[in-house]
C-alpha cells in the first residue's frame, strides 16, 4: 500500500506541478500578480511556504491543482490576470497543457536514452486480405518479412514504423517462403479499408523471440520521443471523440481513484512502465484541460476569443464567474459520478489495463 501511494503521489504530483509550473512561469512573464499556487483543490489543509507574497498550499480535493491570479476577472487593477491582452492571457492559460506535452516528450525521451525494451525475432504473415497490395504482390500467409528497403525488420513495430514512413511510395521487401527467398515490391496505401492496415497483411511474432535492451543516444532519443507524443496524442484525440459519441462506457472511464488504482498496477510492473505512465498522464491532462468547458482552461480560453468574436466587449466578471462556477460543480459531480465505477471497479478486482 505504501509503494501504491508513494507511485500515486510522484505521478499525480509531477504532472499537476508542472502544469501549474506552465501557468505560474507565462504569469510572472506577463507581469500578472501570482497570489496562491495550489496542489489540489480547497478546502485548503495546509500553507506549505510563503515566498515573495505568493502562498503555496497543499489542498483537500486531488482532482489537479491551480495558480490564483489577482484580478481574473477585474480589469481595474494593472496587474490583474483580466488586465493583460488576449495575447498573453491565452499564452498563460495555455502554458499549463504545453508543459504537460513537454514533460512527456522528456520522459518519453529519457526512457529510450536509459534503454528501450524491443522484442527481436521473426515477423511472419498470419493473413493477406484479398485484393490488397500484399495479394497483387504474391505475398502469402506463412511468410517471414525479413526486411524493408535494405532495412532488416526485427519486430513488428519496426514494420508498422517504416510502412507508415513509406505511405503511396513503391516499396522492395524480402521475404522467406520455406527455404527460399523472394524479393517483392508493392505499394502500402495511405487509406485502406477499414479494418485493414497498408499493406493488407496481418502480422505476428511467433514464439522464440528475445527481449534486447537499446539505448539511444540523446540526438536519436529526442526524435524518437517526439514521436511517441504525437502518436499518443493523435491516439488519445481519437478516444475522446469516441467518448463524445457515446462509443466509450462510463465504467471504462477513470477518475481519481482509478489513476490511484491504475498507479499501483503499473508500479509493481517496473519504473520504465511508471515513467510512461506518467507521460500517459501527462498528456491526457494536457487534452482535458483544452476542452471547452467552464472552469477548464479550454473554457477560460473560449470566453477570452468570445471577447475577441465581440470586439474587445468582455462578458460581465459576474457572469464570467458564475458560468465557471456551474462548470467546476458540474465537473465535481462527474469526477463523483466515475468514482464511484472506480470503487465498484476496485472493490470487485477488475482492473482498467489490458
Amino acid at each position: 500500500m505504501l509503494l501504491s501511494a508513494l507511485a500515486f503521489i510522484f505521478v499525480f504530483g509531477l504532472v499537476v506541478l508542472v502544469h501549474e509550473l506552465g501557468h505560474f512561469v507565462m504569469a510572472k512573464l506577463g507581469k500578472i500578480t501570482v497570489l496562491e499556487v495550489g496542489l489540489g483543490y480547497p478546502p485548503r489543509l495546509k500553507t506549505l511556504a510563503v515566498r515573495n507574497n505568493i502562498e503555496y498550499t497543499l489542498n483537500a480535493i486531488p482532482l489537479g491543482g491551480f495558480v490564483r491570479m489577482l484580478g481574473e476577472e477585474d480589469p481595474t487593477d494593472p496587474g490583474s490576470f483580466a488586465s493583460k491582452s488576449a495575447r498573453v492571457r491565452i499564452g498563460t492559460l495555455l502554458a499549463g497543457s504545453v508543459m504537460n506535452v513537454l514533460l512527456a516528450v522528456v520522459l518519453f525521451s529519457g526512457l529510450y536514452v536509459l534503454g528501450e525494451q524491443v522484442p527481436v525475432g521473426r515477423v511472419s504473415i498470419e493473413s493477406v486480405a484479398p485484393g490488397s497490395p500484399a495479394e497483387q504482390a504474391g505475398l502469402q500467409a506463412g511468410d517471414v518479412i525479413l526486411s524493408l528497403e535494405g532495412q532488416e525488420v526485427r519486430n513488428t513495430l519496426e514494420l508498422v514504423q517504416r510502412t507508415r514512413d513509406l505511405l503511396g511510395q513503391q516499396i522492395s521487401m524480402s521475404v522467406l517462403r520455406g527455404n527460399e527467398e523472394l524479393l517483392v515490391r508493392l505499394t502500402p496505401r495511405k487509406e485502406p479499408p477499414e479494418g485493414e492496415g497498408a499493406m493488407g497483411v496481418s502480422i505476428s511474432m511467433p514464439e522464440g523471440y528475445e527481449i534486447e535492451t537499446i539505448h539511444h543516444p540523446i540526438w536519436e532519443a529526442i526524435p524518437l520521443g517526439l514521436r511517441e507524443t504525437g502518436a499518443t496524442l493523435v491516439a488519445m484525440i481519437g478516444g475522446f471523440a469516441r467518448l463524445f459519441r457515446g462509443h466509450v462506457p462510463a465504467s471504462e472511464i477513470a477518475g481519481p481513484v482509478g489513476i490511484f488504482q491504475i498507479t499501483s498496477e503499473v508500479a509493481r510492473t517496473g519504473w520504465a512502465n511508471l515513467l510512461s505512465f506518467t507521460a500517459f498522464l501527462s498528456l491526457n491532462l494536457s487534452i482535458l484541460n483544452l476542452l471547452p468547458v467552464p472552469a477548464l482552461d479550454g473554457g477560460r480560453i473560449a470566453f477570452v476569443l468570445l471577447e475577441k468574436v465581440r470586439g474587445g466587449r468582455r462578458m460581465a466578471p459576474q457572469h464570467e464567474g458564475l458560468v465557471n462556477l456551474i462548470g467546476l460543480l458540474l465537473l465535481l459531480a462527474f469526477v463523483a459520478f466515475v468514482s464511484y465505477f472506480d470503487i465498484l471497479r476496485l472493490f470487485s478486482g477488475q482492473t482498467l489495463l489490458p
